[in-house]
Formats: C-alpha cells, sequence, structure tokens
C-alpha cells in the first residue's frame, strides 16, 4: 500500500525538527514543520504528507520500522476572500483505514480525539498543533503550519475556472468544480486517464499539442480533438499562447481525490471527473 501511495508521499529523516513545503490547488505555499522536542534516540521518527482529497493532506509520523505511530487529516480553505487559509486538524476516516490498512501492523493507528479548527491564518503567519508524547523518549510533537499568500504567485500563469470538456465536439457530462491555477493545471477523465497542461514545454514527454485562446484551449492527441472552454481566461498573461500536454492515460487518482461510493454501486462518470494544479509535477509523476 506504501508503493501505490508514493505518487503523493514527501518524507523526511527525523531530527528535533522536519518540514515540508506544499502548494494548494491555488498556489498558496504552506509550510508544516513538526518539531520533535528533546528526543532521546532510542526511537526515530519519520513524516509522510499524503495528498488525501483536494486540498486535504494525511500526516503520518511513522518509527525505524515503519509502524505508523500516529496519523490525522490536515485540512486547508481560502478564507476572507482570498486573505487567510483556515486550516483544520481532524481524526482520518474510514478512506486512511483502506488506503493503509497496515499503517500499524493491523492495528488502529492512534489519532486526534476530534477536530481542531486552527482558525484563519494571515500570509507570514502560522499557527501550532499540539500533537502527542512518547514518554521515555523526550518525543513531543508539535507542528507548525505557516502559510504564505502572494497574489501575483497565488493566480498562477494557468487557471481553469468551471471547465467544459468536448472530444471531438461533443461535450462531456462533467460535474461542477471549484477554480485551479498554478504552473500546471490538470484534469482527470474516468477512463481516459489524466491530462497535465503547461503553458511552456517544462520536458518530461509534454507534446505541443494545441493552443489557448482566452476562455478556449483547443488540442490533438491520438487522433481526437479536444476543446476546453473557461468561464475565466485560461493564461493569466498574455491571453493566448502555445499548449503543451502530456497524457496520463494509466493515470488513476491516488487518495481520495474523487467521492467513491462504499456501498458498490457504480458512480457516474461526471461525478470522477475533477481538475487540480501545483506549481509541480511531483504530484502526478513518479
Amino acid at each position: 500500500m506504501r508503493t501505490a501511495a508514493a505518487l503523493f508521499v514527501l518524507c523526511f529523516a527525523a531530527g528535533a525538527q522536519d518540514s515540508s513545503t506544499i502548494s494548494l490547488d491555488n498556489g498558496v505555499q504552506i509550510r508544516v514543520e513538526a518539531n520533535f522536542g528533546n528526543p532521546t534516540g532510542q526511537e526515530t521518527l519519520r513524516v509522510q504528507m499524503v495528498r488525501a482529497r483536494g486540498n486535504s493532506f494525511y500526516r503520518i509520523f511513522r518509527d525505524q520500522n515503519q509502524l505508523a505511530v500516529y496519523a490525522y487529516e490536515l485540512f486547508f480553505d481560502l478564507s476572507g476572500g482570498g486573505a487567510a487559509v483556515a486550516a483544520r486538524a481532524r481524526p482520518y476516516g474510514p478512506a486512511f483505514v483502506d488506503q493503509f490498512p497496515l499503517a500499524d501492523g493491523g492495528k488502529p493507528t492512534p489519532t486526534l480525539a476530534e477536530e481542531r479548527p486552527l482558525g484563519p491564518i494571515g500570509s507570514g503567519q502560522s499557527a501550532t498543533l499540539d500533537l502527542f508524547e512518547i514518554p521515555g523518549m523526550g518525543l513531543h510533537v508539535v507542528e507548525t503550519i505557516s502559510v504564505e499568500i502572494d497574489s501575483k504567485r497565488s493566480a498562477g500563469p494557468l487557471r481553469l475556472a468551471d471547465l467544459q470538456i468536448a472530444i471531438n465536439g461533443k461535450p462531456l457530462p462533467l460535474a461542477q468544480q471549484q477554480p485551479v491555477s498554478g504552473r500546471f493545471v490538470m484534469f482527470y477523465l474516468p477512463g481516459r486517464g489524466g491530462y497535465v497542461l503547461a503553458a511552456a514545454d517544462p520536458g518530461h514527454g509534454f507534446v505541443k499539442a494545441g493552443v489557448i485562446d482566452g476562455n478556449r484551449a483547443t488540442f490533438f492527441l491520438d487522433n481526437d480533438q479536444y476543446q476546453c472552454t473557461t468561464s475565466q481566461p485560461i493564461l493569466t498573461r498574455p491571453e493566448s499562447g502555445q499548449l503543451w500536454v502530456l497524457h496520463l492515460p494509466d493515470y488513476k487518482p491516488a487518495g481520495s481525490w474523487t467521492t467513491h461510493s462504499r456501498s458498490g454501486e457504480t458512480r457516474p462518470a461526471a461525478a470522477e471527473f475533477f481538475a487540480a494544479a501545483s506549481d509541480s509535477l511531483n504530484w502526478w509523476l513518479p
């Protein structure tokens, strides 16, 4: 199961501290730093940060035997008209157990007792979260969540708002999505895989497949024509340009990017579609 989740995993060696920086779908930067207190060295911890769904992440603390000693879910959302990030720490749910059934050798992994709102965090501000202790080991884990919001950066060079897609002139039934923007944007189509879009060639197998003109992007792949229309210009500056596309036909959403049924029924493809953005290809490429 760890291999299946590796696409969205950031691991760091334990010490007095470790930290990771992530970009939300709108480009806002979040830094999460774990302070371990004064460890004696008898037990070491490593931290995984695994994308769960949208702007929600699992924080998983593993010991030297790769067993999870603690885990919780960290959720972010813009608030105050985009001037701050609302953060909440909450116990992990059944989706975590499904994804990591042997995280603690088959035993329930310890987690938060209840949800903890961390309040709106403005740019340059931070909030702390006191998590757990391991008596006798000198380990007292406290996380610090810091936010950086740059209005120019958060706009991103590419933006998808109210995305609609037609293939060979036939519109697809797509679920409504929140706007996303970043250096790279992508969308997932059930049965077809993922499509990562860039405004310049980043390498990694991207092909110059089409053009962007205002609220419309048109590209050709495997003899199919894709027309993407949005409610806002796709390029923030200028409004037209070339389009590079990487098609990942075998891509499957990791974690809970889409909402899957637990009762066995088949969900409509529109409900499985999603769009996302990032300043790094690491979210989608191994």
